[in-house]
């Protein structure tokens, strides 16, 4: 750790937060490669290995695959390596990744690397959340949880704004370079001081949290609290993992979760800005397709910084809420254009310019809401001793979703109809409004005990704890 004059409040916990999230950063240039590359390699020839639709398609879905199957290790990872260990040690598949994608002779190549940053993307999306969840205090928690997603989105703009004026070659290198940043200016940064007082190391938790919160304020108070709330931890009765999964909280927590991160991606946002750039190419042979899509960028980096002050003050749930109302009808209006578009062109000669607006209202208000909003809960709503197997089921129903939605997105398109497609996104961005005003529980200003004990108390799920009590 290197020492910081302290110029403002929780000023270490942003910069921590920062650091951490620079990973989410590399992570966005991986999920931005793909929109920009697709219509470069198949069609332009650019690359080594040519490919067509469906062995592009493959490569874009190989990705969210490796952060599937990553999850459960990565889940073991957090606890053995720590959360700051595990975040440094997935720099090595993310570069590699890059490098099989740079100089890639042959598919396979381009398939593994792929596959490699689809791991390090995973295990991003576990660590990152649960690193700054664990470092920042109550009041900060909504504002710098919400960086991830803020910084993942940064990288995908900077993958397609950069793509504009270079090849698919140049564009690789840039982002292995881009990453190499990553490691030595994360390395400098503490450990979590839940997971040291874990292990034993109190003077290095002290060192920690000296480093995040200051040097006057009282880290020995702070000690007292985590090693009190660990007490009372070991002093319960002990549970099974299935009687901890069983308890009326995590129930309650877990169909939150599963729910938030299914409508999360059944919304379309991946498949939707994977093939962002082929999606504006069939829109309108006049429109500026890689303007476009770089314009959806920046309107998913404005969201993102909106959410980060907005999910404070306004709350988790009424984000969802509003998000998914804005996202279902951006979708109605975009099903609407390509209808149009295929009975009666005439009628939107002159509206090239609605599909920009339209995936440009939806990737924002997905910013705002339910692409920050859930990561931030899994965070809040689970108890420490099933938290890291909680985010590794969000991550595997996260990327399995994804994989899914990514290799079936241009046979639905085929089959529905660009306009059958976007209608149905907009049914499950209905669905996910009735979802949030029963399932998921508001939790902004509450401590992590608070929120335990609403969720304990939901009294919808409590005859599944009562029928496994006796």
């Amino acid at each position: 750790m290197i020492k910081v004059p302290q110029l403002f409040a929780n000023q270490n916990q942003y910069i921590a937060a920062l650091a951490a999230s620079y990973g989410a950063l590399t992570i966005g240039m991986v999920f931005g490669w793909s929109a920009p590359s697709g219509p470069r390699i198949v069609e332009g020839g650019e690359g080594n290995v040519p490919l067509d639709d469906d062995q592009f398609s493959w490569a874009v879905a190989f990705m969210p695959l490796g952060g599937t199957l990553i999850a459960i290790p990565c889940g073991f990872m957090l606890k053995s390596l720590g959360r700051k260990n595990t975040i440094l040690f997935f720099v090595i598949p993310l570069l590699l990744g890059w490098i099989l994608l740079t100089w890639a002779q042959v598919l396979a190549m381009i398939y593994v690397g792929r596959f490699l940053q689809g791991l390090a993307a995973g295990a991003y999306g576990m660590a990152v959340p649960i690193y700054i969840g664990e470092i920042a205090n109550q009041r900060i928690r909504g504002t710098v949880g919400s960086f991830f997603q803020l910084m993942l989105n940064i990288g995908m703009l900077i993958s397609f704004s950069v793509s504009a004026g270079v090849n698919v070659f140049q564009l690789n290198i840039i982002s292995g370079c881009i990453l190499l940043l990553f490691g030595p200016l994360f390395m400098f940064m503490p450990e979590t001081p839940s997971f040291l007082i874990q292990r034993g190391q109190k003077l290095e938790a002290i060192e920690s949290i000296k480093w995040l919160h200051g040097s006057e304020f009282n880290a020995l108070a702070e000690i007292e609290v985590l090693e009190t709330e660990q007490d009372e931890r070991s002093k319960r009765p002990q549970k099974t993992l299935k009687q901890s999964l069983l308890s009326t909280g995590t129930i309650s927590a877990l169909i939150a979760m599963t729910g938030m991160v299914t409508f999360l991606q059944m919304s379309g946002i991946n498949a939707i800005l994977f093939y962002a750039t082929d999606i504006f190419i069939n829109a309108s042979d006049s429109l500026d397709h890689t303007v476009a899509t770089i314009i959806v960028g920046a309107m998913q980096v404005l969201g993102t910084i909106v959410a980060s002050f907005a999910v404070d003050r306004i709350g988790r749930r009424w984000l969802l809420i509003i998000s998914s109302v804005i996202m279902c009808a951006a979708h109605i209006t975009l099903g609407v254009y390509f209808h149009l578009l295929h009975d009666s062109p005439a009628q939107v000669e002159n509206l090239e310019w609605l599909p920009v607006v339209a995936l440009s209202a939806f990737v924002t208000m997905f910013s705002i809401g339910i692409g920050p909003v859930p990561w931030i809960m899994i965070g809040e709503i689970f108890a420490a001793d099933v938290k890291d197997l909680a985010s590794s089921l969000a991550v595997i129903t996260s990327n399995g979703l994804s994989f899914m939605m990514s290799k079936s997105f241009n046979p639905m398109r085929e089959g529905l109809g660009e306009a059958g497609t976007f209608w149905l996104f907009a049914g499950f961005c209905f669905f996910a409004v009735i979802f949030v005003v029963i399932f998921v529980p508001e939790t902004k200003g509450k401590t992590f005990d608070q929120i335990q004990k609403q969720l304990a108390n939901n009294k919808v799920y409590c005859r599944a704890e009562k029928s496994y009590q006796q």
